[in-house]
């Protein structure tokens, strides 16, 4: 009983530490664009760099936010053929079990992509225009969350497939079609 509580409160603190990296990106991208935008419009004196400040926000904001949507299973959905495989729970766990399968390669397959951006970006010395911020610190996050929900989607796809998969109340949860 010990070993799964303490297996649950590590995905439970990881989860809240996003959260707060989510809440607070958010939260600078608007009280900078309110300030800018005031600025501008009143003052004739808008915040410097701060259409830079919030590219890298939403970079983290969008990447940060990923791991937490998947581990929640609240990607959006289309079920079109789900009445098909809800008849079966054999066939339903295989289709939920590839799904994620599929979906783990996808998000795998972009963390690759993005690493080699990122190796590119740090070798060259790339910054930003206006405030001269590097873009490599900013990519390797979104490798390493775009690697962290390829992980979740492996193990979702592991519990599938060996019939462990948590059962929810909304049948579209791992649906791609």
């Amino acid at each position: 009983m010990a070993d799964r509580a303490s297996g649950q409160q590590l995905p439970a603190a990881f989860d809240l530490v996003l959260k707060v990296i989510v809440t607070a990106t958010l939260l600078c991208i608007a009280v900078i664009t309110f300030i800018d935008v005031i600025g501008r419009y009143f003052f004739n004196a808008p915040v410097p760099g701060a259409f830079e400040i919030q590219e890298f926000g939403m970079g983290v904001l969008i990447f940060s936010g990923l791991p937490l949507v998947t581990r929640a299973r609240s990607h959006i959905t289309v079920s079109l053929f789900d009445a098909v495989f809800a008849r079966n729970a054999t066939v339903q766990a295989l289709k939920s079990g590839l799904v994620h399968l599929i979906s783990s390669g996808i998000l795998f397959f972009v963390a690759t992509c993005l690493s080699r951006q990122a190796m590119n970006v740090q070798k060259w010395g790339s910054t930003s225009v206006f405030l001269q911020l590097p873009i490599y610190p900013v990519i390797w996050l979104m490798v390493g969350m775009t690697a962290l929900s390829a992980t979740i989607c492996l193990v979702f796809a592991a519990q599938a497939f060996a019939g462990r998969a948590p059962q929810s109340d909304d049948s579209t949860k791992d649906s791609i079609l």
